[in-house]
């Protein structure tokens, strides 16, 4: 509720008297932008609102990420404090809503018009949650004392987990007594063969497992940290002094990797692949569409991907001291989009329509793909922006004590000179200029209708 009193209230202190009208105010502070489809409200760093009328969207943002909400036509959310805090109403395929509503660790809530899609976990006394965590129930009770979890036709009760529990199912069984021994077997169908076990004993010193329910043959052994074994139909893997001396053999792709020691040299060799790496002097790999490597690490890295009909090119010089990413379209063989940054002098996102450079750019180079980011916090630290696409150019220097711009479908033109309000402006089209101090105190005005103004009072000519 505070939320919308707080948007109603910017809403309608702006004003709305026109189709299509952008302006700012008190430098990169507030902002305010609507055209047909779309509608931009900003009072940085603390609010930020945009709608999309053709897609149904609306989003609202409060110090962001702190607080946010964001709604479509099918879903509406809510998150604060790094989506610690959620809330989300979904109509799900029969337009039966779905709500959730969680406090990260502590509460967990789903409730629907399906009763058997809704839990209620209220941690660490009691829960219930049903498909989470890759489990299809889960339920505790002043956890960690007591814990089951389901999984098709098998169940696990924990007690004082991880240290005890039972496996047991229609065709599986098992006990655990973490870190002194534990085993679980699983029989097929007709309940004749077992066809997958596994076993510890003084875990993790040594362990055994046996898996042949999808076909694959797995059987691993190890024997913590001497001797460490793997293999199936398609791979087979053998590790000495783990983590340091491996051999890795993958039958699919018929190739064959040696790290000798690892992570410092390793070797790779097989079909579609070419990999060596003599950390941190010099590393290359390369697949059938993937190209990447580095020299003399972190000094430069570079990676080059071919993604359906797009080409990712990325390379970074000092982690992110510069760094470039550039997508191309290969059916056009344009670039369609690219982003560029040198950490803190500037930071440039480009595509077909045009561009957008930032002089003194802080974070932008590690939140890269964050749009939010450039909309909400990069006004308030750059000081010289330039924007240009196929409609509008626009410069702002030192927060908009120096702005121009330029629409180029309207062939209309504004130069100003900003203390918090405009001290100097001019604004032209191809018939008229306007010429204002302190928004008209003392102004002039060519074209059809000349006139003059002194102390805010019009004359015509």
């Amino acid at each position: 509720m505070k939320i919308k009193i707080i948007l109603l209230l910017f809403i309608f202190l702006i004003p709305t008297n026109s189709l299509a009208y952008e302006e700012t105010f008190f430098g990169p502070f507030f902002e305010f932008k609507k055209d047909s489809g779309s509608k931009v409200y900003a009072f940085r760093p603390l609010v930020y609102y945009e709608a999309n009328y053709e897609l149904k969207y609306r989003s609202l943002d409060i110090l962001y990420p702190f607080i946010g909400y964001q709604e479509d036509n099918q879903r509406n959310q809510f998150q604060a404090f790094f989506y610690l805090i959620k809330y989300k109403n979904f109509n799900d395929y029969d337009n039966l809503q779905e709500k959730n509503f969680s406090i990260f660790p502590i509460l967990d809530i789903s409730w629907s018009g399906k009763k058997e899609n809704d839990y209620f976990s209220f941690f660490p006394i009691y829960g219930n949650l049903k498909n989470k965590f890759t489990k299809d129930e889960i339920n505790y009770l002043f956890f960690p004392l007591y814990l089951k979890t389901k999984v098709k036709n098998s169940e696990n009760t924990h007690f004082l987990w991880p240290i005890i529990s039972k496996t047991e199912g229609k065709y599986v069984s098992g006990f655990k007594l973490w870190p002194l021994f534990g085993y679980v077997n699983k029989v097929d169908n007709q309940g004749i063969s077992v066809v997958k076990e596994s076993k510890f004993f003084l875990w993790p010193f040594y362990s055994y497992k046996r898996d042949l329910t999808k076909g694959l043959n797995l059987e691993e052994k190890a024997y913590f940290p001497f001797y460490l074994s793997s293999t199936s139909t398609v791979h087979e893997a053998r590790t000495y002094l783990w983590p340091f001396f491996n051999v890795y053999v993958d039958k699919i792709r018929n190739q064959k990797t040696y790290n000798m020691p690892w992570p410092f040299i390793q070797y790779k060799q097989g079909a579609n692949i070419k990999s060596k790496r003599f950390f941190p002097f010099y590393s290359y790999v390369k697949t059938k569409n993937v190209e990447k490597g580095f020299f003399l690490w972190p000094l430069y890295k570079y990676k080059n991907e071919i993604l359906g009909t797009d080409y990712f090119k990325t390379k970074s010089f000092l982690f992110f001291l510069y760094k470039q990413d550039t997508y191309y379209d290969l059916r056009e063989n344009k670039i369609k989009k690219e982003f560029s940054s040198f950490w803190p002098i500037y930071s440039k996102d480009s595509d077909l329509n045009g561009y957008d450079l930032r002089i003194l750019s802080p974070v932008e180079s590690f939140f890269s793909n964050n749009v939010k980011v450039r909309k909400i916090w990069s006004p308030l630290w750059s000081l010289i922006r330039v924007r240009n696409d196929n409609t509008l150019s626009e410069t702002s220097i030192l927060f908009n004590f120096i702005s121009y711009k330029n629409n180029k479908i309207e062939n209309k033109k504004r130069f100003a000179i900003n203390i918090l309000l405009p001290i100097i402006s001019n604004e032209s089209d191809s018939s008229s200029n306007k010429f204002n101090i302190l928004g008209g105190l003392i102004g002039l005005e060519t074209g059809e209708k000349k006139k003059i103004r002194i102390l805010y009072i019009p004359i015509s000519l």
